[in-house]
């Protein structure tokens, strides 16, 4: 007689159950598949619970050039792009891994649907530019290694086969439906597949399961075009993370730039700084006092270093809604700005709670937050980021840092492009507009490279 199982004998008895192995047991072969469903529903469980959803690294998207000499006409050329290799969570806490070496090339065009081309070919007809287009990738599963059953029924004739192992893989889809914004809630390990999802696609005759992350929008897609490196917008994916922090995706000024006092003037209290959230945030929390200061440091000739602070108004897009994903801040005093100043911003972010309740990070590594003129990718002289597309404000860790920038008065400097920095304005896109009822996607967002 075997003897009972030792240790944890006050588990409760709704808990899981897993086999317990003795000589002589019989197995069979729902047994194993049972044993095999327990042990992926616990990773799982541990992807999303510990880690959430999301990209680790890698899997970035990059346009693939038509070869040279074999296209007569460049500009008729289909729209291929390729996937690096990377790791990445999906919201059934699923793993898919592109392996090194593997770069997988799609036509994008041909990603999409019948339905969905017939209808992007109505727009490019009636004088579209081009259709936005969002790229996913699934994970999926394939029936490989067929052989044949050693032990069949008595009533069966020839022996039959099976597949002995299932491969898992991923599948690349793209869609011209814009994917809803993530919830503020951590992703559920219960929850079931949604319902619509697609049941047969790609990964050879295999199934997709669960829903598809999103790597990428890419903008101004046309049948018989090449693409190019800004079509691609990376930066809507989401980082891995239970839950991403909201950060800071654009602003109205050129950080640490020079403008003569005019232009400043204009700049402060005109047009006012502005600031574009990747996420709504709350606006009772935007109206306590000290949330923004600008500071004025004396510089130039005679006495200099002196601080002093200007009276500042932050206003919001939309001043009766409870949440805003736009705020502008104004100089509403009329101290004068004298040449060899320099005009400091501090946004105490920590204090700015997001439509989820968490604080905004807005740590502003290295001043590379978009700004006029088109998106920052690196800095001159210092390595470029993994991957492309406008950077954001905040850490990795989700630090929710304070948020600072400046710029310097000098009326002495050549005002040919002054004029341009001072009215130039962060790209709006509707798909990198805050969603008032929820979160950034990766969506769109506006996700963190």
């Amino acid at each position: 007689m075997t003897a009972p199982p030792t240790g944890r004998d006050s588990a409760p008895r709704t808990g899981r159950r897993r086999l317990t192995y003795f000589h002589g047991q019989l197995l069979s072969a729902q047994d194993l598949r049972q044993e095999q469903g327990q042990f992926l529903a616990r990773l799982r469980l541990h992807n999303l619970a510990l880690h959430g959803y999301g990209v680790a690294y890698g899997l970035w998207t990059r346009p693939v050039p038509p070869p040279v000499g074999e296209c007569p006409d460049p500009q008729r050329a289909a729209p291929w792009l390729e996937v690096t290799d990377g790791v990445a969570v999906d919201r059934h806490g699923d793993e898919l891994i592109v392996p090194c070496g593997v770069l997988p090339r799609h036509d994008l065009w041909q990603l999409l649907d019948e339905d969905e081309r017939c209808r992007a070919l109505e727009e490019l007809r009636s004088g579209c530019e081009g259709v936005t287009v969002y790229l996913t990738i699934h994970h999926c599963e394939e029936p490989v290694d067929s052989v044949r059953a050693v032990y069949t029924g008595a009533c069966d004739g020839l022996p039959r086969t099976a597949y002995a192992r299932i491969r898992e893989g991923f599948a690349l889809r793209a869609t011209t439906r814009r994917p809803e914004p993530d919830s503020c809630d951590p992703p559920c390990p219960c929850e079931p597949p949604a319902e619509g999802a697609p049941d047969e696609h790609g990964c050879g005759d295999g199934k997709i399961f669960g829903p598809g992350l999103l790597l990428a929008r890419v903008d101004h897609v046309h049948p018989d075009r090449a693409l190019a490196p800004g079509q691609i917008h990376p930066e809507v994916r989401r980082p891995l993370s239970r839950r991403p922090a909201t950060v800071i995706t654009g602003i109205s000024w050129p950080h640490g730039s020079r403008l003569t006092t005019q232009q400043a003037r204009v700049l402060l209290g005109e047009r006012g700084l502005r600031i574009r959230f990747s996420r709504p945030v709350r606006a009772v929390t935007l109206q306590d006092p000290g949330i923004a200061d600008l500071f004025q440091v004396t510089g130039g000739r005679g006495v200099h270093g002196t601080v002093m602070r200007l009276e500042t108004r932050i206003d919001s897009d939309r001043q009766d809604d409870e949440t805003t994903g736009r705020i502008t801040i104004r100089q509403t005093d009329c101290e004068y700005l004298n040449d060899g100043d320099r005009i400091h911003l501090v946004l105490r972010t920590p204090f700015i709670l997001d439509i989820c309740g968490d604080p905004v990070d807005g740590t502003h590594s290295g001043g590379l937050v978009p700004q006029p003129g088109g998106p920052v990718a690196h800095r001159p002289g210092l390595l470029p980021p993994d991957g492309s597309g406008p950077r954001t404000s905040g850490t990795p860790a989700g630090a929710a840092g304070v948020f600072e920038s400046w710029i310097f008065i000098d009326n002495h400097r050549p005002d040919h492009d002054a004029d341009a920095e001072a009215e130039a304005e962060p790209a709006d896109r509707p798909e990198d507009a805050a969603d008032d009822s929820g979160t950034n996607d990766s969506d769109t967002t506006e996700g963190r490279p």
